[in-house]
């Protein structure tokens, strides 16, 4: 009996549709798969890779980091990534452009947010590094350096070390907050080590440095409120202070008058 075109096409439609569910079926638990960071060349290969261009290979790798994992629908955890590796990405692209604040920002917002202690380790490294060169504000990413240290890696020597660095920098085109100095302070009590603590805030007070009568009120109450010291002393160090914080906060000055 012979076949008609019309049943020779249901005949092929329904084998096609057999080979695709038979397709589907065996693929649908098969995604692509990430294979990690990648590995990181040498200073001269990524300048290469980019024609030469040393800042646009600088932006390429960046951006590529920042994109890490997170492509065609897929979310990478951050405790997957290689944090060896990516350490060694940070150095790379900081000799590229040690200038950039786009690697240490995403270093300490993005990678930062790891809770493994070793992989923190590698952020700590990468942005003391950074925050201890004096030049604008780079000191910031010190300050971080100092939180993720005590708060995630937990070792509140290695975050004492980091405050004393920046309480001790002299910067050569920014001006540090008193927090900044006063850092070291907050560490040791942290340690418990209330003394050493208190002859820092101490020392401030004394020391005649100009700050704003919010930052005295600040260190008054932290002495007297967090590291118990006697409310009487603690006006005694005020009121011999020479009398110039009010008078050095920036204030409107007044229109020049026609002669």
């Amino acid at each position: 009996m012979s076949v008609t075109p019309k049943v020779r096409v249901i005949l092929f439609l329904g084998a096609a549709l057999a080979l695709n569910l038979a397709f589907w079926a065996g693929t649908k638990f098969i995604y692509a798969k990430w294979e990690g960071v990648p590995p990181v060349p040498t200073r001269a290969g990524a300048t290469m890779m980019a024609l030469g261009d040393q800042q646009f290979s600088y932006r390429l790798a960046a951006i590529t980091l920042q994109n890490l994992g997170d492509s065609g629908g897929r979310v990478t955890p951050i405790r997957d990534y290689d944090y060896a590796k990516l350490g060694a990405w940070f150095d790379l692209l900081d000799g590229l452009d040690p200038a950039s604040d786009h690697v240490p920002m995403l270093a300490a917002y993005y990678f930062g947010a790891t809770r493994v202690p070793a992989d923190v380790a590698v952020i700590v490294d990468y942005l003391a590094k950074v925050g201890e060169r004096p030049v604008g504000s780079k000191w910031r990413w010190l300050v971080h350096a100092v939180f993720l240290a005590r708060h995630r890696l937990g070792d509140l020597q290695v975050a004492l070390d980091l405050a004393y660095k920046l309480s001790k920098m002299q910067l050569q085109d920014d001006v540090m907050p008193a927090w900044g100095r006063q850092m070291p302070a907050f560490v040791l009590k942290a340690k418990g080590d209330r003394e050493d603590a208190r002859k820092i805030m101490v020392d401030l007070l004394a020391s005649g440095k100009t700050f704003h009568p919010n930052e005295i009120n600040f260190m008054k109450a932290y002495l007297i409120e967090e590291l118990g010291m006697d409310a009487r002393e603690v006006d005694r160090l005020t009121t011999a202070r020479p009398e110039t914080d009010v008078e050095n906060i920036r204030r409107p000055r007044p229109a020049p008058q026609p002669e």
